[in-house]
């Protein structure tokens, strides 16, 4: 079985697992296991829901089951026939027990274009019961007579079947979700649930295991359809208008509220939390000091840059993985890390700046050094400038480099910047922005070479070509503090994060996200703890967005949203 068809299947079981099947959860994080045992796996999971659902009121759902493990193996057949290579992992398998979402993306990667008579008879085979598994699992949750376990359980077999239905067209599947959560949404024990827990009166020291499950299985649909609306249709709207349970004052965001994710992590299902942050857990040398720079790789990793030369990388539930130091021979001289940035490679791409002590002269500039995806140190060049809050990002060609410069005019500060563009062996190509940019900010680039870059003053986002023409600009919705830019290759869309000016609203985190033209998408206000500073911005292929910021606690961390 190809590696895209394990993230697919064991995605799917991680969805089952996820349900309480702790037994089966266990087999899967243990390490790896061959095809034929997880197919077994499969099979076995599946039966053993089956066998606990009998009696005539449970038809429906253990039609829509017995449809949906039809569909499983017609696609086994389709995966063995589309597949290019056969790969096992432990690391695969435990992505698929942590992070559910990886099933859309893994069949976004499937390639379908090419299959044979005899595949695609099978694709539209799975398909078609992978459609009567869905008709089946929305009778059985309509089910008045039904117990709520097992309507949730109908409405997940429901999503599933969705999902792998429009298995060649994923979005298509983001609409009909939304009604699903919807619906499952107006149930009134769901609803009876959430109130009882979250209003901690006398009710809530009676069923507290049962209500608690509940919460948890409701809150897993909802992370599973959030995160497929991101993978397929990045900046989507509607992730700003989730469907929340209950109305007026008693409404609640399943994925977003403080008091639902306090349960979820007593249930083990953390990681369906919406936004959720690392970087102060685990040993102190893991924990996040003074950084200054964040970007993430086509693994999901997200990197960070320790302004004392050190650089920290983190799994995409945020995991510490490891560090590393630029290296430095000389003990006269001091090195400081300003941003980190990466290639379409993996190579992780370090701005430093440093300063050495000569009796009492000292010298001090900028240097870039890249490392291969595994820290190995491939190069390193000097640039020009020698600002602290230069700023880095590179494309397939070039790296780039924003530096800001200040000089006082009649009392007053005036603020210039620039963009120095560098090829990857580190010689210098052109420089362009002067005059036009002012307070810039922040740089990142497109993946047609285009370079954005955020500036304060009037919240401008610039665009350039990619030999340095001014192309045009765009306001921002607000006037923000520390704007921070990013780029998402897979939608071409741009994320630009800040914090309100407005001092009646200090140290809320905003994000806004627009085309690459400029055209706005959409605009979101999170609601944690209030922010000091905003350190950097990145957007992970699946389409997570990773923002770095200092809180008013001094606690520097990782906000994933």
């Amino acid at each position: 079985m190809s590696s895209i068809a394990t993230a697919v299947f064991k995605a799917t079981i991680g969805l089952l697992v996820n349900k309480g099947r702790d037994k089966a959860a266990e087999k899967l994080k243990d390490g790896d296991i061959t095809d034929q045992k997880f197919r077994g796996l499969i099979v076995r999971e599946i039966g053993d829901i089956k066998s606990k659902l009998d009696g005539l009121s449970r038809k429906d759902l253990l039609a829509s089951i017995s449809f949906f493990e039809e569909g499983i193996e017609l696609l086994y057949e389709v995966f063995n026939k589309a597949r290019s290579t056969t790969e096992h992992g432990a690391a695969t398998t435990q992505a698929a027990c942590d992070e559910a979402f990886s099933l859309v993306k893994a069949m976004r990667k499937l390639d379908l274009t090419d299959l044979d008579e005899s595949a695609t008879r099978a694709l539209s085979d799975a398909k078609g019961r992978f459609k009567d598994a869905r008709r089946e699992a929305t009778r059985a949750f309509a089910n008045k007579a039904l117990e709520t376990a097992d309507r949730i359980l109908a409405m997940q077999y429901r999503v599933m079947a969705t999902i792998l239905e429009k298995l060649d067209n994923s979005e298509d599947a983001v609409a009909p979700c939304r009604k699903c959560i919807e619906e499952l949404h107006r149930l009134s024990a769901v609803q009876e649930c959430f109130n009882v827990e979250l209003t901690k009166g006398l009710r809530a020291r009676f069923g507290k295991d049962e209500r608690r499950k509940v919460i948890a299985d409701v809150s897993h649909v909802n992370f599973v359809i959030y995160s497929t609306t991101l993978i397929v249709c990045f900046g989507n709207k509607e992730l700003s208008n989730w469907p929340c349970v209950g109305s007026g004052e008693d409404k609640v965001h399943p994925l977003r509220d403080e008091r639902v994710a306090k349960v979820l992590r007593k249930q083990g299902v953390e990681h369906c939390c919406v936004p959720r942050s690392f970087g102060q857990e685990g040993e102190d040398e893991h924990k996040l000091k003074n950084p200054r720079g964040i970007a993430t790789n086509s693994s999901g990793h997200i990197i960070v840059g320790e302004y004392e030369n050190e650089v920290k990388i983190f799994d995409p539930s945020g995991q510490f993985l490891q560090r590393f130091s630029v290296p430095n021979d000389d003990v006269e001289t001091k090195l400081y890390i300003l941003d980190v940035a990466t290639d379409n490679q993996d190579n992780i791409y370090v701005l430093v700046r440093y300063e050495k002590k000569t009796g009492s002269t000292v010298t001090e500039g900028l240097v870039v050094y890249e490392f291969s995806n595994t820290a190995g140190l491939h190069h390193k060049f000097p640039v020009r400038g020698e600002d602290w809050d230069s700023r880095l990002t590179v494309t397939n060609s070039q790296v780039l480099v924003l530096s800001r410069y200040s000089m006082a005019v009649c009392g007053t500060y005036v603020h210039d910047s620039s963009v120095d563009v560098y090829d990857t062996d580190g010689e210098f190509v052109r420089s362009f922005g002067e005059g036009t940019l002012k307070d810039a900010r922040d740089i990142t680039a497109a993946n047609d070479g285009r370079v954005m870059v955020v500036e304060r003053d009037d919240s401008y986002v610039h665009i350039f070509s990619e030999d340095g023409f001014h192309l045009k600009e765009f306001k921002l919705q607000g006037r923000y503090w520390y704007p921070r830019i990013a780029f998402h290759r897979g939608s071409e869309h741009v994320v630009i994060t800040g914090m309100e000016e407005d001092l009646s609203v200090p140290g809320l985190l905003h994000v806004e996200i627009f085309t690459k033209d400029g055209d706005f998408v959409r605009s979101t206000q999170i609601h944690e703890k209030r922010i000091d500073v905003i350190r950097g911005v990145t957007a992970t292929m699946d389409g997570r967005i990773a923002v770095l910021l200092l809180d008013t606690d001094d606690k520097h961390k990782v906000v994933v949203l």
